[in-house]
């Protein structure tokens, strides 16, 4: 897989001008609202924006896709932003973090993305996607538990995590027999970073 420099100078012109708009309204609402710990915009490039690239790779055009625990817009923003031909869902439970959020879309005008915010819950009537992204969200279990309403014999999971000993962990005490996964190991130049890929089995 290219690094993730390599990535983000592979994306249209226009994506990346989005990109780069974002990272200032982040900052800008950041020096006031303190979403995410982070000082300056190369910070945001380097360690939120080029670390949630990876996750393109696996998405096709024209999907549905959940993000949990949105954030920041790390990675479903990122996704929404360079995949303008997707739906994107944005879930966030903090109502600070869905007002930026929301006002981002708004302002970048992102007619594919919106926010849920609320709590994710098992029994949810939110429907079924073809792809669910996390970063830096549950532990692999907890992240499958709430989602059993929200998948189809086709859906995948693509999961930004850290250190392969926590996801192996992870893994196991996971009933994986209707489940296949894949690690996928990532450039790690911010840390060693890891994206998983859970599906249901044919």
């Amino acid at each position: 897989m290219p690094d993730n420099k390599t990535l983000f100078e592979g994306l249209d012109k226009d994506i990346k001008n989005k990109i780069n708009k974002y990272v200032d309204l982040a900052i800008e609402f950041n020096s006031t609202h303190n979403i995410f710990a982070r000082n300056n915009k190369e910070e945001v490039f380097r360690k939120d924006i080029l670390d949630c690239l990876p996750v393109l790779e696996h998405i096709h055009d024209n999907k549905s896709v959940m993000d949990l625990g949105s954030g920041g817009g790390f990675p479903g923003l990122v996704v929404g932003i360079s995949k303008p031909k997707n739906k994107i869902y944005l879930v966030e439970s903090s109502r600070k973090k869905a007002y930026f959020l929301k006002n981002t879309i708004n302002t970048l005008e992102l007619n594919n993305i919106e926010v849920i915010n609320n709590t994710l819950i098992q029994k949810n009537n939110l429907g079924s996607f073809d792809y669910i992204t996390t970063r830096a969200f549950a532990n692999i279990k907890k992240t499958l538990n709430i989602t059993k309403n929200n998948i189809h014999k086709r859906s995948k999971y693509l999961l930004l995590k850290g250190k392969i000993e926590k996801i192996k962990d992870e893994i196991e005490t996971t009933n994986t027999k209707q489940l296949s996964y894949e690690i996928i190991k990532l450039d790690g130049k911010n840390g060693e970073r890891n994206l998983v890929i859970i599906k249901p089995n044919e």
